[in-house]
């Protein structure tokens, strides 16, 4: 596949040469982030079948000794109800930074999802990244990739002089049926929210309320802290919701300054937020936390 400056195909024996020059020249670069290694390809090269594509990206006018962009795998594919691949890829000097890189990803997605005879048929491609490596995570965000989490220790990897440990990653996605993106496609969370009603005369946040905020990484407001109409303006302006103490919280009190009437202007429908009572004198244990933050991302399913 050609793009306007790059072009994209599976990788060749005939490749291998060109690769080591391209991995020795990016050797200290993609050392901060990745394992590198020059006998790579050759692994990947016997690998290779529908669920295990490894492409190489060429710059259609090369500079220097080798003509490697770079180099996509997308492998761990999943088929029957997922058709889910992960993508993970280096970019190669002198080529990096000038945009070619991402010229060729965008191609090596359009082959992941094509479904004639030199795709994949996925519907869903996620890369990781580690959170500090923002010229990766910009690259995606570039394609309209979107980012969908973290995930805590989720490969062992090198980096740089650094031994091997469990590195934590941002997820990014794009689904078949969005492709090809808008660049820096705007995130889509799921909002959320809940009223833990706090107790009479509460002058700071109850252990139930910080619990289920942490529990559903959602912030907390609270009366105890601000003003009852700012609570309700705090809402508004989360993209994701929030955990609501409040300790004069009235169900179905539709007046102008009323719960309802809040929650409304919030974007939410009061008759779907669920209520939960706070008595800091009641120890709950973890299971019951977890308990009630499932029934409240449930409310939004």
């Amino acid at each position: 596949m050609r793009g306007e400056r790059v072009w994209v195909r599976t990788v060749m024996r005939t490749d291998l040469v060109p690769y080591e020059r391209a991995v020795r020249a990016s050797w200290d670069r993609i050392g901060q982030w990745n394992p590198v290694s020059v006998g790579d390809l050759a692994w990947h090269l016997r690998r290779q079948s529908s669920e295990h594509r490894t492409f190489l990206i060429h710059a259609t006018e090369p500079d220097g000794n080798h003509d490697l962009v770079g180099k996509v795998n997308v492998s761990n594919v999943i088929r029957g109800r997922f058709q889910n691949g992960t993508m993970g890829y280096d970019a190669y000097d002198p080529y990096a930074g000038r945009g070619l890189f991402a010229e060729g990803l965008k191609l090596v997605v359009d082959l992941a999802f094509a479904g004639d005879d030199r795709g994949m048929g996925l519907h869903r491609v996620e890369a990781n990244v580690r959170p500090g490596n923002v010229r990766s995570a910009g690259v995606l965000r570039s394609l309209g990739f979107r980012r969908e989490g973290h995930v805590r220790s989720m490969l062992l990897l090198e980096s740089g002089s650094e031994p091997a440990s469990w590195r934590d990653h941002d997820g990014y996605a794009v689904h078949r049926d969005e492709w090809p993106a808008p660049p820096y496609a705007a995130h889509r969370p799921a909002r959320i929210a809940a009223v833990v009603r706090a107790g009479p005369g509460a002058h700071r946040s109850s252990a139930l309320a910080q619990a289920l905020a942490a529990e559903l990484g959602l912030p907390l407001f609270s009366t105890t802290v601000v003003g009852p109409q700012t609570i309700w303006g705090l809402l508004a302006a989360s993209p994701i919701g929030a955990i609501i103490e409040h300790a004069d919280f009235v169900a179905g009190d539709d007046t102008s300054d009323g719960a309802d009437r809040g929650l409304e202007q919030a974007g939410f429908d009061p008759h779907v937020v669920p209520v939960v009572h706070s008595d800091d004198e009641v120890a709950l244990e973890s299971r019951d936390i977890s308990r009630i933050a499932l029934q409240i991302r449930a409310a939004f399913a």
